[in-house]
């Protein structure tokens, strides 16, 4: 009776329980029909004890039938094996979720259960969030990770780990491959600077911006580190950016900036900008230092007053005339420097606009022009020296062409007697000289100033050259009744030169002094040794050197006297050649006068010989009679050619002439000539088809072949070389040139 009671006490009790429990507890006889429901069950399943006792279990839960693991079935399995069951179902007339726990008992089975709804839902959205975490982490183009810190004893940071990368990472950082694996492992030699960072990161909790160089990568990253959560002191979050582009751009525009600073500082041109309405608001440094300007006085419009006060309200007009019309402009000026002198400045501007077509500033730049202008103006000189020298040429050739015309009527009348025809033989013969000389001295200039002479050196005596060039001089002397005075040194003084280009510098200096000379003078003529120099004086008692003609004589076509009725006469040109010939042997000259009506010196210095001397006047073997040959003359000048024919036969030469190519070919083929002097110009085949011709035939190989030609450049005489002419001769001809080419036949 009391074991009756005392289990009845204790169904008591256990009813007792399952009524306070917060899980659902239902009872089923082994049919599955159910025998008890608590309260809670009642809550969850929204149904009164009364609904639910008596009634199978599947007529309840219909869909509990349809779960694999609650079924009948596996109920059975359950009693056999005596092993509860765990099940999530969902109630679909209830609208909920449910977690259970069947157990299998000798009387049916005991039930528990709660609702789950609020965890699936809770479960569910932090899913949703985790998923929509990563799809946003993995859809932004920067790198994206979190890394775990790993500090040694002393809490320095040494290392770190992945733990979680994004999508964009590799192509970030160009690591693969990386979750669960060590910064060190990757990258052994990782920059202190990032641990020591992340570090602190991770310490402090404190977020940082970073952006630095990673030499282990070879990128430039921006990162921001920050703790993902404030529980764990050990991990950080890294947002970051290769950004190796964009500071390359950075570091390549700094470096351009930087080189435009250094560049407007350093060169000579002013850079400048201005307000929309033209006042200075800077300049460079090279304004002020040439200037001498404070950035207090060229500021606005005190800029104007470095201008030229000649050139100032001119400037100052066409400055805001181009302000006003907006559009780039540009202008002349002078400038006064700092220290006096006068510079031309040329000013660009030009406006730049804002969005709206409004004019922002203006930007220019001044151009020290002065070396230009310069330019310009000498260029101007030499152009009108140039018409000058032209006009004198005109006027030195008529002076020769004159005579010469006379001549050849007097002789046209034949009514002329012996002596007066060597008279005017001898007249003619000066006057071609004289053309010929003015024909050399333009040939000379070239030749020099193209570098295209060449001097025979050798130790030469200078008293024997001044005694040639005032012998050459004596013409011109005499014609004008000077007097002359020559002065020598004890001891011969000795040059390394040309003796014949050194007689013509000399000549050139005394036939100036003749002709700028009233008919009377006296020319001075010094010779002397000083130091490790010979000097030669020429001196005269002429016209005399304004001061600042002193230098200018020495230039090309340069006229002390340039007025259109001058009577002495002269190219200009033979100061030029005397200067350029002395620099080629390597000395200078001076000229000295002190103003016109005081006469006029020049002075030669040349350095002395170091060589063995040879003596000038040693005598010469005679020349070796010339050999009869066959001559060939060809010249489409039927004149020339025929007087060269002329002078060639009376030397006792058998000569015949042709007046072209195809002729001279034809004339040849039947005299087989040994000399062909042939002109290069001519109508039809010239003379270079020609020699090509006659070089390839039997007969003309061992022809001495030279060419006739009024061109005398280097460039002509390298296209006759190529075409098969032993020679080059320039016209007019010397007798004697054409005797030594023939005699060179000897020595063949």
């Amino acid at each position: 009776m009391a074991s009756a009671s005392l289990t009845a006490a204790l169904e008591i009790s256990a009813i007792e329980v399952l009524e306070s429990v917060s899980d659902g507890f239902l009872a089923c006889d082994p049919d599955f029909r159910l025998l008890y429901a608590n309260a809670s069950a009642e809550r969850q399943l929204a149904r009164s004890r009364d609904e639910l006792v008596g009634r199978s279990l599947y007529e309840v839960y219909p869909e509990l039938a349809a779960s694999e693991r609650l079924d009948p079935a596996a109920l059975r399995e359950a009693a056999r094996t005596s092993r509860p069951l765990d099940v999530a179902y969902c109630s679909a007339s209830a609208g909920r979720r449910y977690r259970a726990r069947v157990h299998p008992r000798s009387w049916g089975w005991a039930l528990y259960f709660h609702d789950a709804t609020r965890r699936h839902l809770t479960r569910e959205a932090l899913q949703k969030s985790e998923r929509q975490y990563h799809t946003l982490i993995d859809s932004i183009d920067q790198g994206y990770c979190i890394v775990e810190m790993l500090f040694d004893e002393r809490g320095t940071p040494i290392d770190f780990r992945y733990l979680e990368v994004n999508d964009a990472f590799a192509a970030q950082t160009g690591l693969a491959d990386v979750v669960g694996r060590k910064a060190r492992e990757l990258t052994p030699q990782i920059d202190p600077y990032w641990l020591e960072s992340y570090g602190r990161v991770a310490r402090t909790g404190e977020p940082a911006r970073l952006e630095h160089y990673s030499s282990s990568l070879g990128r430039w990253f921006d990162v921001y580190a920050f703790r993902p959560d404030r529980s764990s002191s050990n991990r950080v979050a890294l947002l970051f950016r290769d950004v190796t582009a964009r500071r390359l751009t950075d570091d390549a525009l700094r470096e351009s900036e930087e080189r435009f600073r250094v560049l407007v500082e350093a060169m000579a041109q002013a850079v400048w900008e201005a307000d929309p309405a033209g006042n200075l608001q800077s300049y460079s440094a090279s304004w002020c230092a040439l200037t001498g300007q404070l950035s207090a006085q060229w500021r606005d419009e005190g800029w104007f007053d470095a201008v030229h006060p000649d050139d100032r309200e001119e400037t100052r007009r066409k400055w805001f005339d181009g302000i006003a019309r907006r559009s780039p402009f540009e202008l002349e000026y002078r400038i006064v420097a700092a220290d006096g002198s006068v510079h031309w400045s040329n000013d660009h501007a030009a406006p730049l606009f804002g969005p709206h077509g409004t004019v922002r500033k203006w930007v220019g730049m001044n151009v020290d022009i002065t070396v230009r202008r310069s330019a310009e103006e000498a260029l101007r000189d030499a152009d009108r020296r140039k018409d000058e020298f032209l006009a004198i040429l005109a006027h030195e050739l008529r002076n020769p062409l004159a005579p010469l015309r006379t001549g050849v009527e007097i002789m046209r009348m034949g009514r002329i007697d012996a002596e007066r025809a060597e008279r005017v033989r001898a007249m003619m013969s000066r006057q071609v000289d004289h053309m010929v000389a003015l024909v050399d001295d333009l040939m000379d200039v070239s030749r020099i100033s193209s570098g295209r002479i060449e001097l025979e050196r050798r130790p030469v005596e200078l008293a024997s050259v001044i005694r040639g060039a005032l012998e050459a001089a004596d013409p011109s002397i005499r014609h004008k009744r000077h007097e002359t005075s020559l002065t020598l040194p004890a001891e011969a003084v000795w040059v390394d030169g040309d003796a014949h280009r050194l007689t013509q510098a000399i000549g050139n200096l005394l036939t100036n002094a003749a002709k700028y000379m009233e008919p009377g003078g006296h020319i001075f003529v010094t010779l002397e040794r000083l130091g490790r120099e010979a000097v030669v004086r020429v001196k005269d008692t002429g016209v005399g050197i304004p001061p600042e003609m002193l230098e200018k004589v020495f230039e090309l076509f340069a006229q002390v006297d340039s007025a259109i009725d001058r009577r002495q006469g002269g190219l200009g040109i033979g100061l030029t050649i005397v200067r350029q010939l002395v620099e080629l042997h390597g000395g200078r000259v001076e000229a000295y006068s002190e103003g016109p009506g005081c006469g006029s010196e020049f002075v030669v210095h040349l350095p002395l010989s170091q060589s063995s001397r040879e003596d000038p006047d040693a005598p010469h073997p005679p020349a070796a009679p010339v050999r009869r040959r066959r001559v060939l003359v060809v010249d489409d000048n039927a004149d020339a050619a025929q007087a060269m024919a002329t002078m060639l036969g009376l030397l006792g030469h058998e000569v015949d002439a042709a007046f072209d190519g195809e002729q001279a070919l034809g004339l040849a083929e039947r005299m087989r000539p040994e000399v062909i002097l042939m002109d290069l110009g001519m109508p039809g085949m010239n003379g270079y088809v020609a020699a090509r011709r006659i070089r390839n035939s039997e007969w003309g190989r061992d022809v001495l072949l030279v060419a006739v030609t009024g061109w005398g450049q280097q460039a002509d005489r390298a296209a006759s070389e190529q075409a098969g002419f032993d020679h080059h001769l320039v016209k007019p001809v010397e007798l004697d040139a054409v005797q030594s080419l023939v005699a060179l036949l000897d020595s063949r």
